[in-house]
């Protein structure tokens, strides 16, 4: 890490603004902005338009493979979860709610080509909505938000991972996005059913409702749990009750089961690693793995839950609220897969939004976590984490310092807990100080002109 320290530095920061404060620096750094957003999105379109079109797309798509799947075993009178296996760490096979196999199953009448195109464009257009959102929500109007957003969309490691292996998470972003949005402006119903819709394609978004309590919002705690319920229902009802049983009886707990496959960056994941728990193999349980994963991750949502307040705060302090909670989902869960971290999206531009409105002088430690979040989850992760396949992992899974290296691939999710527990503290740190929340997001006061003299 001594790099990301010195990039956050507050003397190399002070430089870095100095040298960007003047018209014709802040000229180039557009210019620079512009090249970089239309050679992300040449490559985007070549990659994930052109090339699936006319067949050429190179990625796995493993995980839209098991997508399609479902819906053409639906199709053929079968249950979504005729291919789901336990036997592996990474398991194979549909792994979502019956609610989510009813919104797969129009995905059968396509062929390969013509779904996985459609997939990919819905994937994209999902994503590039989500970060345009946040980055207009939190940056200031004279920025090039829509650019940074576009920039984030389709440069940022987790989120690429997900075009392609086909993954259904830029859906759940856009929609936990909605949430935030509606958390953010006092929305509460909005919130809610947002939530509560996400939680019924991947339960992990369920978790919020902690937030939206401690805030007093009543109703959009209920909102969010009966549009979860209803999420079950419709399942139930359009796929029967076979297919949920074994969502429920043997899906469901293998989710829970834990893991410490490199790419499983919960704590959870963390603490399988240090035991080496399930980490090639699947392992019988071990109460003190067990116990310490439900340990960190319990922590992880009393701090997110700790520092939410029912009373008034400003915008910038709610966004932050809520991509804490978002950081502390992904944390606390007994699985977080490496692409499920295109969620961060959400406190990394929540921290921006702080940032922007404290001065980072005042939030040097926050931007630090943000910094080094950014720089591991974008650098290091897809060298050292998304290129590394489970079918290579026994050639190098007893050697000598296999154990030791095992641990340097908690690195992800123990930043992510750092940018965690700093996102708390600045909240923290705003109570502390008595901070008048109406003033934060309020427009400077116009300057008086100086009376002339009678």
């Amino acid at each position: 890490m001594p790099a990301v320290a010195t990039i956050a530095s507050p003397v190399n920061l002070s430089r870095l603004a100095l040298a960007l404060g003047t018209p014709r620096r802040r000229r180039q750094m557009r210019v620079l902005l512009h090249i970089a957003v239309v050679a992300a999105s040449l490559v985007a379109l070549k990659s994930f338009v052109i090339d699936p079109i006319t067949g050429h797309f190179s990625g796995s798509f493993e995980d839209f493979s098991a997508y399609i799947g479902a819906a053409r075993s639906m199709a053929s009178g079968g249950s979504p979860y005729a291919q789901f296996t336990s036997t592996t760490v990474v398991m194979s096979g549909f792994t979502y709610p019956p609610f989510a196999a009813f919104l797969l199953s129009p995905l059968a009448v396509f062929g390969d080509r013509v779904a996985m195109s459609l997939w990919l464009c819905l994937d994209l257009a999902c994503t590039i909505a989500a970060t345009v959102i946040l980055a207009r929500s939190v940056l200031p109007k004279a920025w090039p938000r829509v650019e940074l957003g576009l920039l984030a969309a389709l440069t940022f490691a987790p989120a690429t991972y997900n075009y392609w292996h086909g993954q259904i998470n830029p859906v759940i972003l856009l929609l936990l996005v909605f949430a935030y949005w509606a958390y953010a402006r006092d929305r509460d119903l909005v919130c809610g059913v947002c939530i509560g819709f996400a939680a019924g394609i991947k339960l992990a978004p369920i978790v919020l409702v902690l937030l939206l309590l401690r805030r007093h919002w009543w109703r959009g705690a209920a909102a969010a749990l009966l549009t979860g319920a209803a999420t079950g229902v419709i399942g139930l009802l359009a796929l029967g009750v076979g297919p949920t049983k074994t969502f429920l009886t043997v899906v469901f707990p293998t989710l829970n089961r834990g893991t410490g496959w490199i790419y499983n960056q919960s704590l959870t994941g963390v603490v399988s690693r240090l035991g080496y728990h399930s980490v090639l193999l699947v392992n019988p349980p071990v109460l003190a793995i067990t116990a310490g994963g439900l340990v960190a991750g319990i922590a992880v949502l009393l701090v997110a839950v700790g520092v939410v307040r029912p009373g008034p705060r400003s915008v910038a302090e709610r966004r932050a609220e809520f991509g804490l909670g978002v950081t502390a989902m992904l944390l606390a869960g007994a699985l977080a897969w490496y692409p499920h971290f295109t969620y961060l999206l959400i406190p990394l531009f929540a921290v921006a939004g702080l940032v922007v409105t404290r001065g980072w002088r005042n939030e040097r430690g926050l931007l630090a976590a943000a910094i080094a979040t950014v720089v591991v989850f974008a650098v290091v992760a897809p060298v050292a984490i998304a290129r590394f396949d489970i079918n290579s992992a026994p050639v190098v899974g007893h050697g000598a310092f296999w154990w030791l290296l095992l641990q340097l691939y908690s690195l992800p999710g123990l930043t992510a807990t750092w940018l965690l527990v700093a996102l708390a503290l600045s909240l923290r740190r705003s109570e502390s100080r008595s901070l008048r929340p109406e003033l934060i997001d309020a427009p400077a006061p116009a300057v008086r002109q100086p009376l002339t003299a009678m």
